[in-house]
């Protein structure tokens, strides 16, 4: 009898330790695999990170603070986009032509100086009426909408500042020439003293002119 016991206790531990061998080695080939796993990608692909870049409007009030100067400013913007509308102008056209009224005379019809500008800042002398007659006031914006027909300024309407900057240069009217216009008894206007300064004087009037037209227009 004590011999039977003794070979059923040999078979019990010989079947405990098959299994705890086949537990210890399915541990191992698992651990293997995820080893195998984790080391199949050195390295990995960063994650994307959002764009920080944004595209930022900048928004302008166009218009001045004080009441009844921003009422004339309106007065003339409605007029030029007014204008501008019945020739069929486009909307560059218009902006243009607000980029260029700004740049000269900020919207109004006389600044303080030597010479009294129409609203474009040409020499009023050029149309022999007063720079406030009525007339004389559609006139400078109709000679500017010719101006932005020609075929050589319409070549710049891809970028509306070289558009503007382009039509006004471009105006001979009675024969007049931009540059010595505003050398005229003995006025030294500097800031419109070069192509690239009238440039930069009209790239600031830009969102001005761009705001007011999106109110207006």
């Amino acid at each position: 009898m004590a011999d039977r016991y003794a070979l059923l206790l040999r078979r019990l531990s010989g079947g405990f330790m098959k299994h705890r061998i086949a537990i210890a080695l399915a541990v191992t080939v698992l651990s293997a695999v995820a080893l195998a796993g984790c080391g199949g990608n050195d390295n990995p692909e960063p994650e994307p990170t959002p764009s920080t870049s944004q595209t930022t409007t900048v928004s302008v009030e166009p218009f001045s603070t004080i009441a009844h100067i921003a009422q004339d400013e309106r007065k003339t913007v409605a007029r030029i986009i007014e204008l501008g509308k019945a020739r069929q102008a486009d909307e560059s056209a218009i902006v243009a032509a607000l980029i260029a009224a700004r740049g000269e005379q900020l919207w109004m019809f006389h600044q303080p100086g030597q010479v009294f500008r129409n609203l474009f800042g040409w020499n009023a002398k050029w149309d022999n009426r007063s720079h406030l007659d009525d007339g004389a006031i559609n006139t400078a914006i109709d000679i500017f909408y010719e101006g932005a027909e020609r075929p050589e300024n319409l070549a710049k309407k891809n970028d509306v500042t070289d558009y503007a900057v382009a039509i006004q240069l471009s105006d001979h009217y009675s024969g007049r020439e931009y540059f010595s216009d505003r050398t005229v008894k003995g006025e030294n206007t500097a800031s419109f003293s070069t192509e690239d300064k009238v440039r930069a004087q009209y790239t600031k009037s830009l969102p001005y002119a761009q705001a007011a037209y999106a109110q207006l227009g």
